[in-house]
């Protein structure tokens, strides 16, 4: 009975195999490889250089003397920067970021008709803020706010009289940021910074005692090491050939400078505001790394500024400088280095802007007619800057700086002639549409 049961066992051993074998193979199983995802967390460190612009405007408060003195002057910023991001939602980073640089700003104005000289010189500067950006996988496009700080040194002659403090406000701003590849990241940053007013100054043997308002505005190129393990796969590669369109907008100011021969010293009124406009362009993939372009603007800007002369305004004797910007043009060529995830470019070229000059001059007690001029005047343009995709692949953004020349308007004849200078400082975004579809693929 034994060996019946072990054969029927090895029997239907047999059947069943030989019926396994006609069954037909499954193909075999692969389980999908999980989405690869750019994350944005974690601590980072890095440097960044660029540029500041001070606006700078300083008056009497005793009101003894009427008027101001309004002065712009530009220099380099170099610093460190440390902060941390959570990522917590797919599409949105927070994070905390503070930096400090050294800003050399300063500008040593002779005041016009007077032997009064001020100057308002920075040497370090500090901010402690928050940011809220959008990441589309290997890009951030962010706002920032938070708490500035900033050494100053005010200063008036002859003979010379200065403070240096440590003046506290606040700055905001916005910028993009990309991967390069690694944990290495590149951004583009614009800032505001307002920090108030500095120590009233009394020239000794003098009426002179000026106090100065600072704003700043802060434009920097940087790049950041972001620590941690961090799964992203290979940066993609974009081809950027073809035509684009879109809206350009943001925040200038308009330093003008009039000087008057045989008159000691200048007038300024550094005008601030904001611009929107249109732009349209072309860009040619030279290879996967380099793009070449060529990219045209016309903007409407809101820039003006009345200025009364310090020491000579009164019932009786006026000295007054107004400019006014109604809009500008530029056409320029752009060179960028491409990373796949974005374009970082410099560009240069011609600029057009139609400028309004007015100007009522004073001689001894005796004050001029009010005389005025509108020009449009040519010059040339040059800046730079970061744009990355946003919301896809055919839109993208752009942080970016653009300085104008315009040179000279018409020399305007009151009681005393003025000839007035005209320079931009331009701190712009964009959102631009691309109408070839860009290629994007891996390396």
């Amino acid at each position: 009975m034994r060996r019946f049961w072990l054969g029927c066992c090895a029997a239907l051993a047999c059947t069943g195999t030989a019926g396994a074998a006609d069954l037909p193979a499954k193909a075999p199983f692969y389980k999908a490889p999980a989405a690869v995802g750019y994350d944005w967390s974690g601590l980072y460190v890095g440097a960044f250089t660029g540029l500041g612009v001070q606006r700078s405007r300083a008056v009497d408060p005793t009101g003894a003397r009427l008027g101001g003195i309004d002065y712009t002057g530009s220099g380099a910023l170099v610093g460190v920067t440390a902060g941390y991001n959570w990522q917590f939602h797919p599409n949105l980073v927070a994070g905390l970021e503070g930096d400090i640089g050294w800003l050399g700003l300063g500008r040593n104005v002779n005041d016009w008709n007077d032997s009064l000289t001020v100057n308002s010189r920075t040497s370090w500067i500090g901010t402690a803020r928050g940011r809220l950006g959008y990441t589309s996988g290997p890009t951030l496009s962010y706002v920032t706010g938070g708490g500035a700080f900033m050494s100053i040194t005010d200063s008036a002659a002859t003979p010379l009289v200065q403070s240096t403090r440590t003046l506290s406000g606040y700055t905001y701003g916005s910028g993009v940021e990309t991967m390069l590849g690694g944990n290495w990241t590149a951004k583009a940053e614009y800032l505001r910074v307002a920090v108030g007013k500095g120590d009233m100054l009394s020239v000794p043997a003098s009426v002179y005692t000026p106090q100065t308002d600072h704003q700043y505005d802060l434009m920097k190129f940087g790049v950041n090491y972001l620590f941690g393990a961090r799964a992203h796969g290979p940066l993609p590669a974009r081809n950027w050939s073809g035509f684009y369109g879109g809206i350009v907008g943001g925040s200038g100011t308009l330093d003008a400078i009039g000087t008057q021969t045989g008159v000691i010293g200048e007038i300024g009124a550094n005008a601030t505001g904001y611009t929107i406009g249109a732009l349209a362009g072309f860009n040619w993939q030279l290879s996967p790394r380099f793009v070449a372009g060529v990219e045209g603007d016309f903007s409407w800007i809101d820039l003006s500024r009345s200025q009364a002369q310090y020491n000579d305004f009164s019932a009786t004797r006026n000295a007054m400088l107004g400019v006014k910007a109604n809009w500008y043009a530029t056409l320029r060529g752009r060179v960028g280095y491409s990373t796949g995830a974005a374009l970082l470019y410099v560009t240069a070229g011609g600029a057009w802007a139609s400028v309004r000059d007015d100007w009522q001059g004073a001689n001894a007690a005796v004050f001029g007619p009010a005389v005025s001029s509108t020009k449009t005047l040519s010059g040339f343009a040059a800046g730079g800057g970061i744009e990355t995709p946003l919301f896809g692949d055919r839109l993208t953004s752009r942080t970016e700086y653009l300085y104008m020349d315009v040179g000279r308007g018409d020399v305007l004849a009151s009681t005393a002639s003025m000839a007035v200078n005209h320079r931009f400082h331009l701190f712009r975004s964009s959102l631009t549409y691309h109408f070839n579809t860009p290629v994007v693929a891996k390396y």
